[in-house]
């Protein structure tokens, strides 16, 4: 979706409203520039409608980084009465959303920083799809300072450990705890080795863990 779009109305307002419901944006977070003004002719005979062309103001983001900090608001919106601030950092590969101050931070964090992946997933998806400049970036969420990636860097380290346990004893060996998209990390992972077979299991309550076994 494009930044910037012209839209008619009978009126200069609504001409504005039709363009910022199409953009999905506030009349304050447009600029507006009037092509046309709305003419009632003589006894309603030679009327013209009112064109507009209303553009975003990005602040300098590309349209994806733009609409993923809009997404993040309307979905913050959604959970907390007040306010959340949204502040946004693009880099060549990368869209930051910093959310500060948070009012339940463990709320958004969630287990492992479930509800952190669960969120960049669905603002990364959103904003993808009415974007076309920085559609490859992909969108990350540092909620209060925490960014979900705590544990991520211990996946491979599970991985790699349960392997080689089961090179050695012959044995299956499941890795356990996991979020889900830890369970993905560890997909990419196990897929690199070789003589083992995989398989997710249901675990402890509505849990899940990944069973690893020798080849047959």
């Amino acid at each position: 979706m494009a930044n910037a779009i012209e839209k008619e109305g009978k009126t200069i307002s609504e001409a504005v409203v039709n363009a910022c419901e199409e953009l999905g944006v506030s009349k304050d977070e447009v600029e507006i520039e009037v092509i046309r003004e709305d003419s009632k002719g003589l006894l309603g005979i030679g009327s013209k409608n009112a064109i507009v062309r209303v553009e975003i103001k990005t602040g300098g983001l590309s349209e994806k980084a733009f609409r993923a900090k809009k997404t993040l608001e309307t979905v913050l919106g959604f959970l907390f009465s007040t306010p959340q601030s949204v502040k946004t950092e693009e880099t060549e590969n990368r869209i930051i959303l910093e959310v500060w101050p948070v009012k339940d931070k463990k709320f958004l964090i969630g287990r492992n920083g479930e509800v952190i992946k669960s969120l960049e997933y669905i603002v990364g998806k959103i904003a993808s799809k009415n974007s076309e400049e920085g559609k490859s970036k992909r969108v990350a969420i540092n909620i209060g300072g925490h960014d979900g990636k705590k544990k991520d860097t211990d996946v491979p380290r599970k991985v790699a450990e349960t392997v080689q346990k089961v090179k050695e004893s012959g044995n299956s060996h499941s890795i356990e705890r996991l979020s889900s998209y830890e369970r993905k990390m560890a997909y990419i992972e196990l897929k690199k080795q070789e003589d083992i077979k995989y398989e997710t299991v249901p675990s402890k309550g509505n849990s899940k863990k990944i069973v690893v076994s020798p080849q047959a």
